[in-house]
C-alpha cells in the first residue's frame, strides 16, 4: 500500500529544506527507561574516550614540537628520577596553576551562563497533524504502526512523497 502526497511547489533552490516541517520525527525521550539512558551515557563516554585515544599521536607530535620534551630531558638525560623528584614541586605548581585557571574559568562560565536554560523541550508529535500531512486514513495509520519496515520515498527537496509498509521477512 502506497500513500502519495499531492505535488507541492518546489521551494527556493538556495534553501531546499526550508519548507520541511521539523515536527515529523517522533521523539519521546520521556518514554526511555533509566537503564537505557544510563547505557546510552556509558556508551557515549566510551566512544568519546576512544575518539580522544585516536587523537593521541597527533597531540603527542604537537606537544613535542611545542617543547614539552623538556620533562623527558629532566627525567632521563639530566639525572634520572632523583632529579625529577627534586624538580617535582616546580611541575606540581605548574599543574596547580593550570588547574586553578581552568576552575576559575569554569566558575565564571557557571555564574555567567548557568541560569540560562537553552534546552528546549521537544513536544510530542501531534498524530492528527501527522495523518493530515501524509493524507493517511485511520486504517493506513494502523497499518504503518504495525509494520516492521516502512519505506519512504523522497523528492529532490527531501520531502516525503510516499510511504510503503513492508514485511521484514525476505
Amino acid at each position: 500500500m502506497t500513500v502519495h502526497h499531492a505535488p507541492t511547489p518546489a521551494p527556493d533552490r538556495d534553501a531546499p529544506l526550508a519548507d520541511y516541517p521539523d515536527n515529523l520525527i517522533i521523539n519521546r525521550p520521556d518514554l526511555k527507561s533509566r537503564p537505557l539512558i544510563f547505557g546510552e551515557q556509558v556508551l557515549t563516554i566510551i566512544f568519546w574516550g576512544f575518539w580522544f585515544y585516536l587523537w593521541l599521536p597527533l597531540i603527542s607530535v604537537i606537544a613535542w614540537l611545542l617543547g614539552f620534551r623538556i620533562l623527558y630531558t629532566h627525567i632521563m638525560e639530566l639525572g634520572g628520577i632523583d632529579n625529577f623528584f627534586a624538580q617535582f614541586d616546580t611541575f606540581s605548581r605548574g599543574v596547580a596553576i593550570a588547574s586553578g585557571l581552568l576552575a576559575c574559568w569554569s566558575f565564571y562560565n557557571l555564574k555567567r551562563y548557568g541560569s540560562y536554560n537553552r534546552r528546549n523541550k521537544v513536544l510530542p508529535t501531534d498524530i492528527k497533524r501527522l495523518k493530515k500531512e501524509f493524507s493517511l486514513s485511520d486504517r493506513d495509520w494502523q497499518t504503518f504502526q504495525e509494520a516492521r519496515v516502512l519505506l519512504l520515498s523522497l523528492d529532490a527537496q527531501g520531502r516525503v512523497t510516499g510511504v510503503q509498509a513492508k514485511d521484514s521477512t525476505p
